[in-house]
């Protein structure tokens, strides 16, 4: 596992309305959680993990949930929770806010390499096996299919600040999925989608955002794209 370079403060300042001189300042903050990334790192050397699945910016989220400082943050696809760990420890420093993960675990068989990387569960793990104990007080995890857990979340939620989906979609399933969310979303909401290799926009995420009066941005150089609602 080896630290983000090259974060896009732009991409940030863009999608939460904060100065550039903020959002760099952010970054800048994140990069500097070096017990959080020491301890992640860790736990996957532990694993042999020396590469993984996994969102490719977690300095950019870190940012965003501590300019947001939002209540809720929804976040679709887990697995050794890099990308919840930032979140957390956002929400830490914030002092407020509920990170609600949704994850269906795909485990390693014993005895067999791993078949997408930290993806799959390495043996006697669970869903965010790297995330340090003392920042999941304020972690509400879900184990079950997307298509359910998130309807749920669209009824129990009062709003919902921040969504993150980090796992592999198609349409028009996606778009439906997204629509169960969309009931919380309100001005200033941050939609964010990450499209792996492909680095194309989705229709679905094109679609929700056109419906949100919004444009999706691309992050620099990867398949992460979003929107801020209007």
């Amino acid at each position: 596992m080896n630290p983000e370079a090259q974060p896009d403060a732009a991409w940030v300042s863009a999608l939460t309305g904060a100065s550039a001189s903020l959002a760099s300042q952010a970054l800048e903050e994140a990069a500097d959680e070096r017990a959080l990334f020491r301890h992640l790192a860790k736990e996957h050397r532990r694993e042999g993990r020396s590469f993984y699945v996994e969102i490719e910016a977690p300095l950019e989220l870190y940012a965003m949930a501590r300019l947001l400082r939002p209540r809720h943050i929804v976040e679709v696809g887990v697995s050794s929770g890099v990308s919840s760990a930032y979140f957390l420890q956002a929400l830490e420093r914030n002092g407020q806010g509920t990170l609600h993960s949704a994850d269906l675990p795909e485990r390693q068989r014993p005895g067999r390499p791993p078949r997408h990387g930290s993806w799959s569960l390495p043996p006697g793990r669970f869903t965010g096996w790297a995330v340090p104990e003392s920042l999941k007080k304020r972690w509400d995890l879900r184990i079950g299919d997307k298509a359910e857990v998130l309807p749920l979340l669209g009824e129990e939620l009062a709003r919902i600040d921040l969504f993150l989906y980090d796992v592999p979609h198609s349409d028009p399933r996606a778009f439906r999925e997204f629509a169960a969310v969309d009931r919380r979303f309100h001005r200033g909401s941050i939609a964010l989608v990450d499209h792996g290799g492909t680095r194309e926009l989705c229709p679905s995420l094109r679609r929700w955002a056109t419906l949100r009066n919004a444009v999706a941005r691309g992050r620099t150089g990867l398949g992460l794209f979003g929107f801020r609602s209007s």
